[in-house]
Order: structure tokens, then C-alpha cells, then sequence
């Protein structure tokens, strides 16, 4: 690499990094407040909703190339009707565009439930949502898709893709020894892609009453920088985190992690130990991360904890449930698992309401769940690797029914 290259690009990431560091830190003071919207997004996190529907965006300067993932989990559902609009921001009622998909101009492929399309947008504003809505007779759901905002950072001309087909992938993870392309929608006469390599492990949510930021991440140290081709067939055996870019003095690019095989699941006993951290004490993780014999350490907490073993076998099947499905919804830069969103998913379940604006989610718990109504608010800060960082916003008030729910877990009566 050359010396002009190195110091460009130490500069680059220095910056990106400080920007990542700082993003992380002073979240609650920056959330705006907006009346939030009164449309209720549970269904985004159902794993069992009867329509989902997910987004892989490119962005250039003129245009923007959207894929959709349509899921049909009913068969009441078939043949829905799919509309969209774009609108400056959020909350901003002007169209700048709209249309209707159909089979023959925009469907890409059926696969088994999954419908894929493919359409493109004209970007002529600084900032822009894409509002995707989909409905069969009374039922509608709606996908908001940010395409250019003030809270992210400028969007990339990257996709990830399947190693024979120009589909995309729609889970920011890949699967050690998984082949895959990273694709430019936009290709430029660039031959060449950089590729930054991360081993860091990231560290988990903190409570969400604790009064310190919530990430504490120091430093996101550079492993190994590396070229790829366009178009050219990867399989990576390195787990961790990639960021991708064709322009490195740029703050554009693709980030992905890549996991074990059998990932969004945890198979092995010192995975299986990590996300205990919620439910645990730290005299309890101590003892666990230290043990020789992880299997055995892990069966015997279990068994501490639950004082039953059949208790402890439904409640080892219920945790690392939601473990798995924390993984699958909120897996960005890092495990879902560790994500804020993701903590507060595995140990309460879905939300019975979820009300979303520009820059924020509020997670409603029933009082019907809880013996109160709990509310969790997340504010979205810029990441450079994603954008869809969100941040539990801390409260002090979260101490009251915290541990409650904590304890619940750990007699085995808590019920997602």
C-alpha cells in the first residue's frame, strides 16, 4: 500500500472512529422532541406476523435501488397490494414520489413465502424516507425505509449479495465459510475494494438504569486491511467485523459481521454463558467464565438458579429463544444479543406496542404482562456501520421492575 494511501486512509478512520466514539456517548440529550406517531409497528419484531417485509437500499447522487423481501406467513395474505411514496423526512406530508409494484416490472424471484422486488427512486432532496405500504382488504402494515437523513451517515453504493444471483442478503451477518459478492450498484472505474477487518468484542448493553453512557467502547482497533474485486466470489473464515468501502476518503461503506455456522443460534457452552450476563451476578459470571469444564458450569447454574430440572430445561429453552431471536432482529455492528434493543427483547419479549418517529422507538409493556404499564425508549445515533443503531435512553425509574422481571427469569415463572 502506498505511504500517501496509508496516511489518507489513517486519517480517514481516525475520523470515522472519534465520530463512531462520539455517537456513542450524550445520546439522551440529543433526542428531539416529536409527537410521536400513534401507528403501532409491533409487527416489525414479530417473528410470527402474517406479512413481514424487509429493505436493501443503494444510494448514488441521482437515485436510489430498493429491494424488498416480502414474507407471506398466511395464506389469507396472498396477493397483497404493494404501494410506496417517498417524503422529505418523517414526518413531512409532501410526496416526492410514489407508485405501485407489480409482478412483471418489479418481482425479481418467489422463493417459498418470500416474494423479492426490485425498483428504483430519484433522490432530488437532502433527505428522504421511503414509505412502503402493504395491505390486503382492512389489513395494512406499513415499513418506513430512511434513504438519505440527517442521522446516519451518507449512504453506501454496497449490497452484500448471493454469490450466484444479484439478490440480496437481508441479515447483516454472514456465515463463516458462507460465499457471498460484495456488490457496488453504482460501480465507478475503481477495480478495487478495501476491506477493514475488526476482532473486537464488543461488550453487552449495560442495565438501563444505570447513569453512565451505554456503550463503553474505548477503542475499535484495526485488525487487518485487505482488497477485493467487484463481483468477485468471498468466503471469510475470521469471525468479527468487516466494513467495506470503495472510497476511503469517504465515510460511506458496508459493514457486516461475520459467525459461526450456526449463528443466529448459540450451539457451544462458552456462547451459551455470555448472555447470562442479564440474569446473573457478577460473582455468578466470574465463576462461570472461569470454570474449566464450561458444559458442566452451565448445567450447574441452571440448576442453582431454577432449583428444578425440568424447571430449568423449559427455562434454558425459553432464554436461548430469545437469544436467538434477539441475534436475528438486531444484529448490527455487533450480537444482537448486546444491542440495547436486543437485551430488552430477550428478556421481555415483544412489545405489545411499538410507536416509532424520526429518531426514536418506544416499546410498550402491557400492565396486563407486568402488573404496570413499562415503557423503553430508544434513540437512534449515528453509527457508522449501521443505520439502525439505537440507544436505550437510561432511566432510573427502570430499577423498580428491572429485577422483578430478573427474578422471574431465574425461578422460571417469567412468561414471553
Amino acid at each position: 500500500m502506498p505511504e500517501i494511501f496509508k496516511i489518507k486512509y489513517c486519517l480517514n478512520v481516525s475520523i470515522a472512529l472519534l465520530l463512531f466514539c462520539l455517537a456513542q456517548s450524550g445520546f439522551a440529550q440529543e433526542v428531539k422532541e416529536t409527537k410521536p406517531d400513534r401507528v403501532n409497528l409491533k409487527y416489525l419484531y414479530d417473528p410470527e406476523a402474517p406479512v413481514q417485509c424487509e429493505s436493501r437500499v443503494a444510494v448514488n447522487n441521482k437515485e436510489a435501488t430498493v429491494f424488498l423481501r416480502v414474507t407471506i406467513n398466511s395464506p389469507r395474505y396472498e396477493g397483497v397490494v404493494i404501494r410506496y411514496q417517498s417524503t422529505p423526512a418523517y414526518n413531512n406530508q409532501q410526496i416526492l414520489n410514489q407508485g405501485e409494484l407489480n409482478e412483471r416490472e418489479h418481482l425479481i424471484k418467489k422463493e417459498n413465502s418470500n416474494y423479492y422486488y426490485r425498483f428504483t427512486l430519484p433522490v432530488s432532496t437532502p433527505t428522504c424516507y421511503l414509505f412502503v405500504n402493504i395491505s390486503k382488504d382492512e389489513s395494512n402494515f406499513r415499513f418506513d425505509i430512511p434513504i438519505l437523513t440527517e442521522q446516519d451517515f451518507p449512504p453506501s453504493d454496497l449490497l452484500l449479495m448471493r454469490e450466484n444471483e444479484d439478490i440480496p442478503l437481508f441479515q447483516n451477518f454472514v456465515k463463516e465459510g458462507e460465499t457471498f459478492r460484495v456488490n457496488s450498484l453504482y460501480p465507478t472505474d475503481s477495480t478495487e475494494m478495501f476491506v477493514y477487518y475488526y476482532s473486537h468484542n464488543f461488550a453487552p448493553n449495560l442495565p438501563p438504569m444505570a447513569t453512565e453512557a451505554q456503550s463503553n467502547e474505548k477503542e475499535l482497533k484495526i485488525d487487518s486491511i485487505f482488497s477485493i474485486s467487484p463481483q468477485e466470489t468471498l468466503s471469510f473464515s475470521q469471525q468479527g467485523l468487516y466494513f467495506a468501502q470503495t472510497d476511503t476518503t469517504s465515510l460511506s461503506g458496508l459493514s457486516f459481521r461475520v459467525a459461526n455456522d450456526y449463528y443466529p443460534k448459540f450451539g457451544k457452552a462458552p456462547q451459551l454463558l455470555e448472555p447470562l450476563i442479564y440474569i446473573s451476578t457478577s460473582e455468578e459470571m466470574e465463576e462461570l467464565m472461569e470454570s474449566e469444564d464450561k458444559k458442566k458450569a452451565l448445567d450447574t447454574y441452571w440448576l442453582k438458579v431454577t432449583r428444578s430440572q425440568e424447571r430449568a430445561r423449559e427455562v434454558i429453552r425459553e432464554y436461548y429463544r430469545q437469544v436467538t431471536l434477539a441475534n436475528a432482529l438486531f444484529t448490527n455492528y455487533k450480537e444482537g444479543w448486546k444491542t440495547g434493543q436486543g437485551m430488552v427483547y430477550l428478556l421481555y419479549g415483544l412489545p405489545d406496542e411499538i410507536f416509532r418517529t424520526e429518531d426514536r422507538e418506544t416499546w410498550i409493556y402491557s400492565e396486563e404482562r407486568n402488573l404496570i404499564e413499562i415503557q423503553f425508549v430508544f434513540a437512534k445515533v449515528k453509527n457508522i456501520f449501521t443505520d439502525k443503531h439505537y440507544e436505550l435512553i437510561p432511566n432510573t425509574e427502570y430499577r423498580k421492575f428491572w429485577y422483578r422481571n430478573i427474578d422471574l427469569w431465574r425461578k422460571g415463572r417469567k412468561e414471553i
